[in-house]
């Protein structure tokens, strides 16, 4: 490091300190005197003034008995003691304008405005003025004291400051200025390179100077090692360029500098293999992209001013098409560099896209069948009305039962069903027509052409007739049938969902009614949906609000002439609606599962009857209607019991009645919580016998107490022969089973005593008495019992 050469004495820091110093106590030492002088003065002055007035206080009392006395001899006397004082110029007493003394100095000017005056008053009536005493101050002589006392105050002062300036100007060059000249002379002469430091002495390590010193150390160290960091920074650099270049030349990606034009200045050799240039293409100076085969030019012009605008990273997937018509996909992500100029990374994504469509297309596609699947379905319908279609029809075809086949037969069985199903339906429908499987055995048909009510209508008897071929499965032969719902665009409906809802509305109707039918959609269709979501929201409602009542309609022994008991039969108070009948609302509960709570409900308030027959010793029971659908979970035996421990019930007073679907739908099931029931003691009555085709098979299998034959046989008994025969039969057939029969709608007498004739056990219907609430029902019982001893005299 240079050391610089020494300049002319006075640019050195010592000389520039001492004249700073110097001329500094130079400016405060005659700030100080001229503060000094005129503080002096005014005291002096206004100690000479009080001097003069404590005078004044001194002779006051003197003056005022020679005022009094009018005495001139006295005041005269008091004059001439005042003029004895230096500083009193001229003396001066009267009383009432009569001067009685006077007094003044030889050769003396006086000079009245400086004049002290005090009045004089009477030493026995102090408010009374006699007179008024006057003094001159001599103003010369006083101000030849303030002089002595301020050349006093100024030599002090002067000596103090010259003594401090040269202590001060001392301390400052041996403490400060001279360090200081000497860190600096050092700083010049160091070279941080080598590790050559500041030094300052012990006793200013703590000081300014000290951290001064310090800092300018580790200022020196910071400065070497940014230094060295940026040599090896520079060295890194050099090789990070060498391996940008090695990765720029050997990178899988393709590299290259454009501009917003398109013009590439400079490529690397996976670029020139991606986009598939020849040699002779790449051995010029310059490409431009616009020359490449895209697929769509305007896209990459789209990209370069996005990137020029938008001053940010910007990437599109883009088409090229090879020499041999082929086409393959490239991503191209541009980075801006400067105004002009951008850098682009391209990679091959051929493959990527492939396999998004290959997703894309299984997303809308069923895997079992290969049609298209209801998402699939629903787009094809969205382009449909996108596009502007004048109308086209909407086909949805269920397989009926198709759920016992797979639960009897298996999944396998069931997924070739479905196979063989697809082709039936593929054969039925025109190429630009759309087959889609939208759930398990549901199928969707969309003709785009179809616009009439009547052709739709060919078309799907032409469905429901392929779809009854016997299916030939592992060479057994399987009979399926099918339910179809037909809607119209845009009749039906202007959008894909609400076509859809329709389709399964009307195909909702064609399996309520046993299926094996195509219904079309209807308006009512969709006001009966709605009703029974209504019906639905008011069944919550009155489940919270406890809208239910039971209605109990009597069951009598016949044999014995007595009322047995009652079916205890629900009703829905609807606050706006009155009562409403149970098979008003009993199928939506159990659609939606709002039986089971409702079931629940039932059987506490049957038992709490119950409970209170008992207690007050009366002899009956009572029997519940269950739904399939609360077994086995919503109705659980455990349960059961536990609501008939808990009322004190005696479980034959209670009995559960059945119908033969419960027993057809889950036969292991049923059968088990039927083993439950009767265990417990409850009796199981099978309702509705007689309407089923399989009762007869579920007699010997199940735990069945009790047989109830339908009203539509017992209704025709009196005038058809066959139905008085059929009858006949049950209750034979029940009494060699050892089971009881009790006969449903007896209206009249003439039924009632053929009933009794066959030996019939039990009877039920209006005869007796309509269902009634528990009120009426305990009335009712009376005269039930009086009637039935009356008829059996008769019958006797």
């Amino acid at each position: 490091m240079r050391t610089p050469t020494a300049g002319p004495w006075r640019y050195s820091i010592l000389a520039r300190v001492a004249i700073v110093l110097i001329a500094s106590f130079a400016l405060v030492s005659i700030a100080s005197m001229l503060a000094t002088i005129k503080i002096t003065e005014d005291r002096e002055y206004r100690a000479a003034l009080t001097r003069l007035n404590q005078l004044l206080d001194a002779v006051e009392g003197t003056v005022s008995a020679a005022c009094f006395v009018k005495n001139n001899a006295l005041a005269d006397d008091v004059a001439l003691g005042l003029m004895k004082n230096s500083d009193v110029l001229a003396v001066t007493i009267t009383s009432d304008r009569e001067t009685l003394a006077q007094h003044i100095r030889a050769n003396a000017h006086p000079d009245r405005t400086l004049a002290i005056s005090r009045l004089v008053h009477s030493p026995f009536a102090p408010e009374k003025v006699l007179g008024e005493i006057e003094l001159l101050p001599n103003t010369a002589q006083i101000q030849h004291e303030i002089d002595k006392e301020v050349h006093l105050a100024a030599m002090q002062l002067g000596a103090l400051l010259a003594l401090t300036a040269l202590v001060v100007i001392a301390v400052m060059l041996f403490a400060i200025v001279r360090p200081i000249k000497a860190m600096s002379d050092r700083l010049h002469r160091m070279n941080a390179t080598t590790g050559d430091r500041l030094r300052v002495k012990k006793w200013l390590k703590n000081t300014e100077i000290g951290r001064l010193a310090e800092d300018v150390n580790q200022l020196a160290a910071r400065l070497v090692a940014a230094l060295d960091e940026e040599h090896t920074l520079r060295l890194r650099q050099e090789t990070e360029e060498k391996k940008y270049h090695s990765i720029f030349e050997n990178a899988e990606s393709g590299i290259f500098i454009t501009d917003h034009t398109g013009r590439i200045t400079s490529w690397n050799p996976a670029f020139q293999r991606i986009l598939d240039l020849a040699d002779e293409d790449a051995g010029g100076t310059t490409i431009t992209l616009a020359e490449l085969n895209w697929e769509a030019p305007e896209q990459l012009a789209t990209l370069l001013r996005e990137c020029t605008f938008k001053s940010q990273p910007c990437t599109r997937d883009v088409a090229l098409i090879r020499p041999d018509a082929t086409r393959y996909w490239l991503n191209i992500v541009l980075s801006p560099i400067d105004e002009n100029t951008m850098q682009g990374v391209v990679h091959d994504v051929t493959d990527l896209k492939e396999a998004e469509t290959r997703a894309k297309r299984l997303a809308v596609t069923d895997t079992l069948t290969g049609l298209a699947n209801r998402p699939g379905l629903e787009q094809h319908m969205f382009d449909l009305v996108k596009t502007g279609a004048q109308g086209f029809t909407l086909i949805l075809a269920d397989l009926d039962n198709f759920k016992q086949v797979n639960d009897g037969l298996g999944l396998p069985i069931g997924d070739a069903i479905l196979k063989i199903a697809t082709a039936r339906l593929s054969s039925c429908v025109k190429n630009q027509d759309t087959v889609a499987r939208i759930s398990a055995d549901l199928f969707g048909i969309l003709l785009p052409n179809v616009t009439l009510g009547a052709n739709a209508d060919n078309i799907a008897v032409r469905i429901m007739d392929e779809l009854r071929q016997t299916y030939f499965i592992e060479g057994s032969p399987i009979k399926m049938q099918a339910s179809l719902g037909i809607t119209l665009f845009p009749n039906d409906g202007d959008d894909p969902p609400s076509l859809l809802r329709n389709a399964e509305l009307a195909l909702d109707r064609a399996k309520a009614g046993g299926g094996n039918a195509v219904v079309f959609f209807d308006p009512t269709l969709a006001q009966a949906a709605e009703q029974r979501r209504h019906m639905e929201n008011d069944l919550r409602l009155a489940i919270q609000n406890h809208q239910f009542v039971l209605f109990y309609q009597p069951i009598v022994d016949l044999p014995a002439d007595r009322l047995a008991g009652a079916e205890a039969l629900i009703r829905w108070r609807h606050p706006e609606r009155g009562m409403i009948a149970p098979d008003a609302f009993i199928p939506i509960a159990e659609a939606t599962g709002l039986i089971d709570e409702i079931g629940l409900w039932v059987l506490e308030t049957a038992c709490q009857q119950l409970a209170d027959w008992q207690q007050r010793g009366l002899r009956r029971y009572i029997s519940l209607n269950v739904s399939g659908r609360q077994i086995p979970r919503g109705l659980p035996p455990e349960h059961l019991a536990e609501v008939m421990r808990r009322h004190g019930v005696d479980p034959t007073g209670l009995a559960l009645e059945i119908t033969e679907g419960i027993l057809m739908a889950d036969v292991e099931k049923a059968q088990a919580w039927l083993n439950a029931v009767r265990i417990m003691g409850c009796r199981i009555y099978l309702d509705d016998f007689g309407t089923g085709y399989s009762s007869l098979s579920y007699l010997k299998r199940f735990p069945v107490d009790t047989l109830k034959v339908d009203k539509s046989f017992v209704r025709d008994m009196s005038d058809d022969s066959s139905d008085r025969t059929l009858v006949a039969a049950v209750v034979a057939m029940a009494r060699s089973l050892a089971m009881d029969v009790v006969a449903e709608g007896v209206e009249n007498a003439a039924q009632l005593r053929l009933l009794r004739q066959m030996g019939c056990r039990y009877a039920q219907g209006y005869y007796f008495s309509r269902p009634l609430p528990i009120g009426d029902f305990d009335t009712l019982a009376e005269r039930i019992d009086l009637e039935l001893s009356e008829a059996s005299r008769t019958y006797a």
